[in-house]
């Protein structure tokens, strides 16, 4: 007879759950993008700040290169929502490459 233990990976101990957080802040873009033009980019930018260092600085040079400054909601034009649309592709890309999104949970097995 054996005995089988199943380990997640995904578990937090006292820990902030940035990956909560940062799903939480996913959906409040996604509500803003098509309703709200100053919210969302505010929203992105808010994204880009709870974001891990390695990601929230890559993000920070993003918006220097794509000329973004930052809080500057005065004029939000369509052309200004595509390139906040890049930017929040380029950070969740990023993610990804960390894992902090789209990954599957992986089950392992003891015997």
């Amino acid at each position: 007879m054996t005995t089988e233990e199943v380990y997640y990976d995904d578990a937090f101990k006292s820990q902030l759950d940035a990956e909560g957080l940062l799903l939480m802040h996913m959906n409040r873009i996604a509500m803003y993008r098509d309703t709200d033009p100053k919210q969302y980019c505010s929203s992105v930018e808010t994204f880009i700040i709870l974001c891990p260092r390695y990601v929230r600085e890559k993000g920070m040079l993003k918006m220097k290169e794509m000329n973004i400054s930052r809080c500057d909601y005065s004029n939000i034009t369509h052309e200004k929502k595509i390139i906040y649309d890049d930017l929040l592709m380029y950070i969740n890309e990023l993610l990804e490459k960390q894992k902090m999104i789209w990954k599957k949970r992986s089950v392992r097995t003891f015997e």
